[in-house]
């Protein structure tokens, strides 16, 4: 099925929209600044998303599916055990040090622009993070299984959360070039992977 011009449109914005996110944050975008950014009208803009809320949670979830391509996917072509979850880890870390994205990961910057607020863009970020959660979770249980670990699948999810936050942070705000192997010899150590 060939790509209508209003789609190949709209996916220019979400391109450059999430680009702007990684630096400014998605709280931050707007209408008005995203339409020049991509030579187009304000109104034009208007009439692919219609409201700023409706251009944030676009972006979130084009945000989502594309991690969904560069991390899940080829962390889950390995298979069920210790590799996995190492696996995860890697491409969680390298997700967050692309070019693409020089300010990070815009899911986890925007995790504190809208942690305290109430709303429709906080819940679709919430949802893609609570399911991000639980897809760790599942492997640490999978992992359990295959390997004869003992691993506490809520726990390990949220320090492997942990740590990825952690590097984000250190890395990014602090300059700690050290930051992301840092994490994940401690994610190994956790896991108990050390055939690396």
């Amino acid at each position: 099925m060939q790509e209508t011009k209003a789609q190949r449109t709209r996916a220019q914005i979400l391109s450059v929209a999430q680009h702007e996110a990684s630096l400014v944050g998605i709280d931050a975008l707007t209408l008005g600044g995203l339409a020049a950014s991509c030579n187009l009208s304000k109104s034009g803009l208007n009439a692919h998303f219609g409201s700023k809320e409706a251009l944030q949670i676009a972006v979130i979830d084009a945000i989502a599916e594309r991690f969904r391509v560069e991390v899940a996917q080829p962390a889950f072509s390995v298979p069920p055990g210790l590799a996995q979850l190492d696996a995860i880890m890697v491409h969680w870390i390298a997700w967050s040090d692309h070019p693409d994205r020089p300010g990070g990961c815009q899911l986890i910057a925007a995790s504190f622009d809208f942690d305290g607020m109430e709303g429709n863009v906080r819940n679709r970020l919430a949802d893609w993070i609570n399911a991000w959660r639980s897809v760790i979770a599942d492997a640490v249980g999978r992992a359990n299984g295959v390997d004869k670990t003992n691993l506490d699948p809520q726990q390990t999810s949220s320090l492997a959360y942990g740590l990825y936050m952690a590097q984000h942070v250190e890395r990014l705000l602090l300059g700690d070039e050290s930051a992301s192997p840092r994490a994940l010899t401690q994610w190994r150590r956790h896991i108990g992977h050390d055939d690396t």
